[in-house]
């Protein structure tokens, strides 16, 4: 409670003001025993353990003015920061009801209302107060953002996407357009719709990793094998850390339609270009059960020199103990290898670039900061 007593220092300042006048009308003279009565209470009920109370009772004795509007934002914040969401409704319900502030303060009072209703997940009445401030130039973009992240909460996509077209075009707006015509495509049962939202996400972001995805999926699904896989390739011209997460889809199609050579020339491709380890190793075994194992061991070998992984060395101890004779060499490798596996199953596979959050699992908005497209593939001895 020590940062609401600095904050009600105001109020301490103003009681020892209005005890220092030298005359004051018979009126005044009940205010002040009044004022002193209700100030005297509040500090037993701070001392006494009931802060809950006191802050109350201090927050009715505010008077709003110049003077004491800022101790009133001010403790808004504090409330709402610290949880206590009734309280921050309170004190700006309570400024916007008043009739001698500014018309900017009202406004700037409906705003803390709406962004305390907003962390109280009262959604309705958070979005009709940023909605009402969307006519003020000053709150606007401010208001759109909050509606946004209101949106998105409530998994109302077409509404997110609506909103964010009217945001400023930043660096990171078109980003997020795309990554909301993926959750609505998600939300579909129509294959056609499910597509059309998919292109319109490459339109506003052509570097939409997970629209290609989600395509490739789709077409895959439907047998349409040519046009998965050139979704699933694309994937490399857009962001090629993210070509691991397309491989083994992408194998699938060329399997099934009996062409090997066009994903080895792909994983050709994804290695002349450094896109990690992940297309390295499916190339070594390839090479291995075309070429033997002396060429899978060089040609991994040498991909290590220029960039060396963990995982990357993993692959070359397998074929190590693929080609040791039985004995305690080959168990010993054995071990070496199971001890990397394990560290590599420890180490995450993705992070986010925004905020550092990191995990196995690959989360188009990252759950700590609640970016979207930020989280990639980790690079590196523990990455690709």
């Amino acid at each position: 409670m020590l940062e609401l007593l600095f904050l009600l220092l105001p109020v301490a300042a103003a009681y020892g003001w209005f005890m220092g006048r030298n005359s004051v009308r018979s009126e005044e003279r009940k205010e002040q025993q009044q004022f002193s009565k209700k100030y005297a209470t509040g500090l037993n009920l701070l001392l006494s353990d009931e802060p809950d109370k006191a802050v109350d009772l201090f927050v009715e004795l505010l008077d709003v003015d110049s003077d004491t509007l800022e101790t009133h934002w001010t403790l808004g914040t504090l409330f709402r920061r610290r949880g206590e969401v009734e309280r921050a409704i309170k004190i700006h319900q309570n400024l916007i009801n008043r009739s001698n502030i500014t018309e900017y303060d009202r406004l700037n009072a409906m705003f803390e209302l709406g962004k305390d209703y907003l962390s109280a997940g009262i959604y309705d009445r958070a979005e009709q107060m940023f909605a009402r401030l969307q006519d003020h130039k000053l709150f606007r973009s401010a208001s759109r953002h909050y509606l946004l992240e209101l949106f998105q909460a409530t998994h109302d996509w077409d509404k997110a996407i609506k909103v964010a077209l009217r945001l400023n075009r930043d660096d990171h707006i078109e980003t997020v357009v795309g990554q909301l015509y993926c959750e609505l495509s998600l939300t579909e049962q129509s294959v056609v719709k499910q597509i059309k939202y998919c292109k319109k996400a490459l339109k506003y972001d052509k570097r939409c990793v997970r629209a290609s995805i989600l395509l490739g999926q789709i077409y895959a699904a439907r047998d349409q094998l040519r046009d998965a896989i050139h979704c699933y390739e694309f994937v490399l011209e857009q962001d090629k850390q993210f070509t691991r997460d397309v491989l083994q889809p992408l194998k699938a199609c060329y399997m099934s339609l009996n062409d090997e050579a066009g994903y080895v020339e792909f994983l050709n491709r994804c290695v002349a270009a450094n896109a990690g380890t992940s297309a390295v190793i499916e190339l070594s075994e390839y090479l291995f059960e075309n070429q033997g194992g002396d060429a899978a061991e060089r040609f991994i070998r040498s991909a290590m020199e220029q960039h060396a992984t963990m995982r990357g060395f993993h692959q070359l101890m397998d074929f190590h103990i693929r080609a040791a004779d039985v004995g305690n060499a080959r168990e010993s490798l054995r071990i070496l290898q199971k001890m990397v596996a394990e560290h590599i199953k420890q180490r995450p596979s993705y992070a986010c670039r925004q905020c550092g959050f990191s995990g196995q699992t690959l989360y188009w908005q990252c759950p700590s900061c609640k970016t979207w497209g930020s989280t990639k593939p980790i690079k590196g001895l523990d990455g690709e």
